[in-house]
């Protein structure tokens, strides 16, 4: 009984997240599962801040400089990222720009992460 339960709960997140390329224009059904997807990417992969951080810094400022101030920063990413996922997943019914920059971690993986509450 509680495996049924948790198969549907996987089975409707994960359709949550596939729009139809019938809904591929920039509509709303799109902007929700978009921003829903945005979420929870960001709410797993929030993680990645921390070594981004490190091989980001440590190109900057050399190897042990670089990997303790990547580890603080990316630690405080982590955090930053981790929240604005758990944000886009509640909020996703209502379309709101997104909270960080860029908007997954794996793009322009040599850009810092920037928070901004821009939300329109």
């Amino acid at each position: 009984m509680k495996l049924s339960k948790k198969l549907m709960l996987m089975l409707a997140l994960t359709s949550a997240a596939y729009v139809p390329s019938s809904f591929a224009e920039e509509g709303y059904l799109s902007s929700v599962g978009h921003k829903f997807e945005r979420g929870f990417s960001n709410l797993f992969m929030g993680v990645a801040e921390v070594p981004k951080n490190i091989h980001n810094n440590s190109e900057k400022m050399g190897y042990i400089a670089g990997g303790t101030s990547g580890l603080i920063t990316g630690t405080l990413d982590t955090l930053g990222r981790t929240s604005s996922g758990i944000f886009d997943v509640i909020t996703s019914p209502i379309p709101t720009k997104t909270l960080v920059e860029p908007e997954y971690v794996w793009n322009d993986f040599n850009k810092s992460s920037t928070f901004h509450a821009n939300l329109r």
